[in-house]
């Protein structure tokens, strides 16, 4: 196919493979998920959406108008950071952080999540339909066939033979529903 659209839960939210499916083509429909800036504790500081990214100087401002600047790239992405003295001066730092200055992380695909985040907003219908079409044959099959949940076979091997003939004993179960045993029985036959 020369183009694919595909939807899937949070539990896939991953910048780089929203670039990969918009790289082969595939228009992506997940819901974005993303964490709260708290680092475990009680109070929660100024989310990164409080700060405005500057594409074309490559910084971040924070809420009070400081200027945030590109650090350096670690595995979770470009870090921006202030300066000491900017945090140590404002007004408004116990609500941003309890460091000497700020630090906000940018992911490297950071607009393949943005564009992720538009496409959700512009089509809600996508996830009640994934819900509709995923969500009861998935639960058909924890519930009828797994009846626990859990599967019995160990490793990946046995995993994925245990849902392939479970997933069949589903597909053939739907099909006598809909068919009938008397057309089912003449279409293997």
């Amino acid at each position: 196919q020369d183009e694919l659209t595909v939807t899937a839960n949070a539990g896939y939210s991953n910048g780089k493979q929203f670039q990969a499916c918009e790289d082969e083509n595939i228009t992506a429909y997940v819901p974005v998920a993303r964490s709260l800036n708290s680092c475990g504790k009680e109070q929660i500081f100024f989310d990164r959406t409080a700060f405005a990214y500057d594409a074309s100087q490559d910084r971040y401002q924070c809420p009070a108008g400081k200027w945030l600047i590109f650090k350096q790239i670690s595995n979770k992405g470009r870090i921006y950071q202030a300066k000491v003295s900017d945090c140590a001066s404002c007004t408004i730092k116990a609500k941003c952080t309890d460091a000497k200055r700020r630090y906000i992380s940018r992911h490297l695909h950071e607009q393949a999540f943005e564009r992720m985040e538009q496409r959700m907003q512009a089509h809600p219908e996508m996830m009640v339909s994934r819900r509709s079409i995923v969500e009861h044959p998935f639960g058909n099959l924890k519930q009828w066939l797994f009846s626990n949940a859990r599967f019995l076979l160990r490793q990946l091997e046995g995993a994925r033979a245990e849902m392939a003939l479970a997933v069949n004993a589903y597909n053939l179960k739907r099909a006598i529903n809909v068919l009938g045993v008397r057309q089912m029985m003449a279409l293997m036959g």
